[in-house]
């Protein structure tokens, strides 16, 4: 009988062990890749609310009305205030606080509910801005595309994001 097209059972295993050890490499490359990536981020957002907080206590003691912050980080991540009585993260422990995290596709849809306050909470960052003004969510942009800037500014009692 000819044997040469046939594999044993052993080296079957061998094969399919072989395969088996070498996508979980791939896996663990992976993770540590995005882990560091997305670590790197929220050093970056954390960066950007320290400024933020320097301009909102500026502007609380009166030194400033208005203040600029230019080629805003992380990009890709967005800016999203939670107001009044909506529901908020974990990190804002009920108060009004602007959050800078990665936007969740398909939130409040179907079984995918709160999505975007469980971002916020593990992988973003806020600050509670107690006289925070309601804005629009806006995501920051690269700056080849021109960047994102804002603008945070005191009107009447309120203090105000806005994208610039």
């Amino acid at each position: 009988m000819n044997k040469k097209g046939m594999l044993l059972a052993s080296e079957v295993l061998k094969i399919v062990l072989a395969v088996i050890s070498i996508l979980f490499l791939i896996y663990l490359l992976f993770s540590i890749y995005y882990a560091s990536v997305n670590g790197q981020k929220k050093e970056q957002a954390q960066s950007t609310i320290d400024r933020i907080n320097d301009i909102v206590v500026r502007i609380g003691n009166g030194a400033v009305l208005s203040e600029r912050i230019t080629d805003v980080t992380p990009v890709s991540w967005n800016f999203f205030s939670f107001v009044g009585q909506e529901k908020k993260p974990n990190l804002c422990v009920e108060e009004n606080c602007l959050c800078i995290c990665d936007e969740v596709n398909y939130d409040n849809i179907l079984w995918f509910i709160d999505r975007q306050l469980t971002e916020c909470d593990g992988e973003g960052v806020c600050l509670i801005i107690n006289n925070l003004n309601k804005f629009e969510d806006f995501e920051i942009e690269e700056v080849s595309d021109g960047g994102t800037n804002i603008e945070i500014s005191k009107s009447g009692e309120t203090i105000e994001v806005k994208r610039v």
